[in-house]
C-alpha cells in the first residue's frame, strides 16, 4: 500500500533502495527527537529520497 502511494507520487518505481533510505531518515530525524510521522509526511520523505537516489545514478 505505502510502496503503491509513494510510486503514485514519484511516478516511477520504488525500490528497497528508497524504502531503507526513507526507514533510516525517519529514524534518524523523527523518532529520536520525539516525533511522530504522519502517512503523508512518510510519502514525502520517500520522494525526497527517490529524487536524491535518482540524482546519485
Amino acid at each position: 500500500m505505502i510502496k503503491e502511494l509513494i510510486e503514485n507520487v514519484t511516478g516511477a518505481p520504488v525500490s528497497e533502495a528508497v524504502l531503507a533510505m526513507a526507514t533510516a531518515d525517519i529514524k534518524f530525524n523523527r523518532i529520536k527527537f520525539g516525533k511522530r510521522t504522519s502517512l503523508l509526511e512518510a510519502i514525502k520523505i520517500a520522494a525526497a529520497c527517490a529524487g536524491t537516489l535518482a540524482k546519485c545514478g
